[in-house]
């Protein structure tokens, strides 16, 4: 199986839907990066991203940006903590690591097989640096809809831009 981002990033360049906001990474005030993201996917701001979740709960994606190491290392701990919450569940001998490109920024992905409450999942934790910056996005879909979904995700992961 390919990884998720990485054939959501190449497959679909598509243009941004008229129905979604742009965000800013971590925040309109220090701004590294800029993701658009769906109404229909009721986007929820925190203090350094966005997360937002397909209309039937099929897809749940987070976009966030950390400065330092330190920062990193922390929301890497807050990522899988998170999913443990979700009750999404990795299976570990299915990790892979694949590097591919966003929008011409070098992105690095970490695929997982798992499951969530849903059934059997695939979950992504992708990393795309900026600057001495990171974005990391987190990303899991119900398998038997991911093919449904492609599209859309693929429209938010291409929107991702360096702040100018």
């Amino acid at each position: 199986m390919k990884t998720l981002l990485t054939l959501i990033a190449i497959a679909f360049l598509a243009t941004i839907p008229v129905d979604a906001k742009t965000f800013k990474l971590p925040n309109e005030d220090f701004a590294i990066a800029s993701i658009d993201m769906p109404d229909s996917w009721k986007p929820k701001e925190f203090d350094n991203g966005v997360a937002g979740q397909s209309a039937d709960d099929a897809v749940y994606i987070s976009v966030v940006a950390v400065g330092s190491e330190k920062g990193m290392t922390a929301e890497i701990e807050d990522t899988f903590d998170m999913l443990k919450k979700q009750k999404v569940t990795l299976d570990e001998s299915t990790k892979k690591e694949n590097k591919f490109k966003i929008n011409g920024l070098d992105a690095t992905e970490l695929l997982y097989q798992g499951k969530d409450e849903d059934g059997p999942a695939a979950i992504s934790i992708c990393f795309v640096p900026i600057k001495d910056k990171m974005i990391i996005f987190t990303y899991w879909v119900t398998t038997a809809k991911e093919k449904e979904h492609l599209k859309e995700v693929g429209t938010i992961v291409n929107s991702l831009k360096p702040a100018s």
